[in-house]
């Protein structure tokens, strides 16, 4: 289950975990085409971040059809 926000300046996509296993993961999408994925971390009480641009965000899904090698994803206009 997720669910998608729209605020100003980002939209805010949350992955539930439906077995209760582990934390929610929050991906962030900013205007700016910045990608911030955070999960927060109870031992530290804090969030962990992890920041990269949008074409890597694109790599990574396009990757989950993908045979083993290397590829470029290249985008159309």
């Amino acid at each position: 289950m997720f669910t998608v926000e729209f605020e100003s300046d980002a939209s805010i996509i949350r992955s539930l975990d439906e077995t209760g296993q582990v934390n929610d993961v929050e991906m962030i999408v900013a205007d700016d085409g910045a990608v911030f994925i955070r999960q927060w971390d109870e031992h530290l009480e804090k969030y962990e971040m992890l920041v990269m641009t949008y074409q890597q965000l694109l790599d990574i899904v396009l990757s989950l059809k993908q045979t083993e090698g290397m590829f470029q994803t290249i985008m159309k206009g």
